[in-house]
């Protein structure tokens, strides 16, 4: 840490009233207070650790933070990074694996730091402890030297990641590897700026892109967000993703939206950066040495022929040092001076790699990393549960949701999934509890009775709300470029076309099935899709003022038309990842929108899970004819007569496409029975599908009660 010391010194003298960081709270901390207070807290340190203490650092505020870690390196101690706030499993690993520990925990903790008055004597750094999950599929504690922590910091700076003009907007937690480097080592010997901005939505990306963001770390699916809600970036200068990699069609996107590089970052906790892929393959970068091996060996490396798949192997100049763990120093992985990555990949041209799969059973969710063994064991701790297993299940091409499947013990009750899942949030990071749960009777298991993990491992069969989708609309991210296009520009006619459309029989119809759903005076409601907010106005009429109505659609065109309107609260998201704690509403609705979900199951988990135990998810839908003569009728009615006459009604030509697109997604829809199907296996009980007038389709389920 000897050339960022310096570095952070040079910045204090030559500039030490500038911002250094920025909390997400907005408490701004200069290049001067960061010494002074990384000074106290070396003080401190120096004051109530012996020498081999390892101190560990738990703390929300990202400025105590770097204070923190500066201060302990400061005072020759090693400081060991955790989330904050700690949960049961890291505890139970700092004391098993740590020993003795000096804990930073909470700002009161950092705050009592200013009363160690006596200097103390600056020591050698001795490295940085991360909490790994990466390579091996079990989750350590890894020490990285001073030197190495110096070399990723160049490398990020040699690379242009991160320059003295910056302003590095970050959402990711600085215990976290990638946080530490990007929003910490980078920024810190390049002086750059870093606004810290807690949970990542693309309001708050907006927010930081508007204040001046000129760089964004991210992972794939927040990338994908920025493209599906598109935002002004005056002064953005680059955006890196790392955690997963970034899927083909996710970087044409992004360059399709934004004139600026993107950067995929492979990486790890035991390595550091690795390669960087500007788009032509992954390059590694300066001291970094990478192999493709035989998978199927493991007692030595074999390279693979030129070309072939096999798995990486890396060998790098700021490789780890060794596993931490109480009682000496465990086996890091290494063979032959490579750590093997656990990942499936290829030389794609001299000098250039890409990932092609992976050997290992740890997956990733939203660019953390889940081990399912540990999530296992934690819900092997349950009462009720006799045996788990967990496995990822994908909601696009890039993000994966946790799920799992249980067995209970004999005679034991299924426990409900709101208090399991209360349960689990106790014992595993909140990123890794299972947001699906299957409760079975009996887990397969081979004659010896060892679980067959690979009857799970595959992803869930999901059901779309349409069996095909307009041509050149095959792909989630070329149609919502174009329903978002189309929307923001029909939203100012929307509601006289759609009016036409249902006959002027949308307000009272809506009216009518949300009252009989349950809806009343000082209720909360989540409209989804909710377009120009029609369903959320009535739902508002309805609670009063007391109550709470959030109109959420993916087109911000569209939610303009809704405030105007008077719906209070307007929120840009999707169906597929609600942006509210669960247990927050007491009906969800959905009107008109299915067919723009990519799977009707993983949706209606979220309704479920956002909606309080008894709440009612409530879906409008037109529903096709059975009858021959009567569908044909219908669809003449809807691709013709009804786009035509809402041009007339609308006064806007765009409407007819939009109309057409509507009656293309109709005729392709699911029957009724696919959605109840959907709702059941999303966990709803008592679902009913209620057909009107031979097409108005209302359905509903409802959340399971404790």
């Amino acid at each position: 840490m000897q050339r960022l010391r310096s570095a952070l010194e040079r910045h204090a003298a030559e500039r030490p009233d500038e911002r250094a960081i920025t909390d997400a709270d907005g408490r701004a901390w200069t290049w001067n207070q960061i010494v002074e207070q990384s000074a106290r807290v070396a003080r401190y340190v120096g004051e109530r650790a012996e020498h081999d203490t390892r101190v560990v650092i738990s703390l929300p505020s990202s400025g105590a933070f770097w204070c923190a870690v500066l201060g302990v390196m400061q005072a020759g101690r090693i400081p060991a990074l955790v989330p904050s706030p700690l949960t049961a499993v890291v505890r139970t690993r700092i004391a098993s694996d740590l020993g003795a520990t000096l804990l930073i925990d909470g700002d009161a903790c950092f705050d009592a730091m200013s009363t160690a008055t006596e200097d103390a004597a600056p020591a050698p750094p001795r490295g940085v402890i991360l909490l790994s999950s990466g390579t091996t599929g079990h989750s350590r504690f890894v020490l990285r030297s001073p030197a190495s922590l110096d070399l990723i910091a160049e490398i990020l700076v040699d690379e242009q990641l991160t320059i003295a003009s910056d302003v590095v907007a970050s959402f990711l937690p600085m215990s976290h590897a990638y946080g530490f480097e990007h929003a910490f080592l980078g920024p810190l010997l390049a002086g750059a700026h870093v606004m810290v901005m807690g949970s990542f939505s693309p309001a708050a990306a907006a927010e930081a892109l508007a204040r001046g963001a000129t760089t964004v770390p991210l992972v794939p699916a927040t990338v994908q967000a920025l493209i599906d809600t598109p935002v002004a970036a005056p002064r953005l200068r680059t955006v890196v993703s790392a955690g997963t990699v970034l899927p083909k069609s996710v970087r044409a996107a992004f360059a399709d939206r934004y004139p600026v590089p993107l950067v995929d970052l492979y990486g790890a906790s035991e390595l550091g950066t690795i390669w960087l892929d500007r788009g032509a393959g992954g390059v590694p970068v300066a001291g970094v040495e990478i192999r493709v091996v035989d998978a199927s060996i493991c007692e030595r490396l074999a390279d693979v022929m030129t070309g072939s798949e096999g798995e990486i192997a890396v060998r790098s100049v700021t490789m780890l040092e060794e596993i931490v763990g109480r009682g000496g120093v465990r086996d890091d992985g290494r063979c032959e001076g490579f750590v093997r990555m656990g990942d499936l990949g290829r030389c794609v041209a001299p000098g250039t790699f890409a990932i092609t799969g992976r050997t290992k059973l740890v997956f990733d969710v939203g660019g953390l990393k889940v081990n399912p063994i540990e999530v296992e064991q934690a819900l092997e701790t349950h009462p009720a549960v006799r045996a788990a297993l967990v496995h990822p299940v994908a909601v696009d091409a890039t993000l994966n949701r946790v799920a799992a499947e249980i067995e209970l013990r004999e005679g034991a009750a299924a426990p409900e999934w709101a208090t399991l899942h209360a349960y689990l949030r106790l014992r595993v990071p909140a990123h890794a509890v299972p947001r699906a749960l299957t409760i079975v009777d009996r887990l397969a298991r081979t004659s010896s009775g060892k679980l067959l993990r690979s009857t799970v491992i595959d992803v869930e069969p999901p059901i779309a709300p349409v069996t095909s989708r307009p041509e050149g609309l095959a792909s989630r991210a070329a149609r919502e470029q174009y329903t978002t296009e189309l929307f923001n520009e029909t939203a100012s006619g929307y509601d006289h076309s759609s009016g036409v459309a249902f006959l002027r029989s949308g307000h009272w119809y809506r009216r009518r099935m949300l009252r009989k759903n349950g809806l009343t005076t000082g209720a909360a409601l989540l409209d989804v899709g909710s377009g120009t907010g029609v369903c959320a106005a009535i739902a508002q009429e309805i609670i009063g003022s007391s109550g709470r109505v959030v109109a959420l659609d993916p087109s911000q065109g569209m939610l303009d038309i809704a405030r105007r309107r008077g719906v209070r609260e307007i929120v840009v998201g999707r169906a597929e990842s609600l942006p509210f704690p669960g247990a927050s509403f007491d009906v969800v609705s959905m009107s008109y929108m299915l067919r723009h979900i990519e799977d009707l199951i993983v949706a209606f988990r979220e309704a479920r899970r956002v909606l309080r135990p008894g709440g009612r998810l409530v879906i409008f839908e037109l529903t096709r004819p059975a009858g021959r003569i009567q569908r044909s009728l219908f669809d003449g009615a809807m691709f013709w007569i009804v786009p035509a006459a809402g041009v007339i009604a609308s006064g806007r030509t765009s409407t007819f496409t939009m109309m057409q697109y509507w009656a293309e997604t109709m005729r392709a829809a699911v029957r009724p029975e696919r959605v109840v199907e959907a709702l059941d296996r999303a966990g709803f009980s008592g679902t009913r599908h209620l057909l009107e007038l031979g097409v108005f389709s209302c359905y509903r389920g409802v959340a399971p009660r404790p």
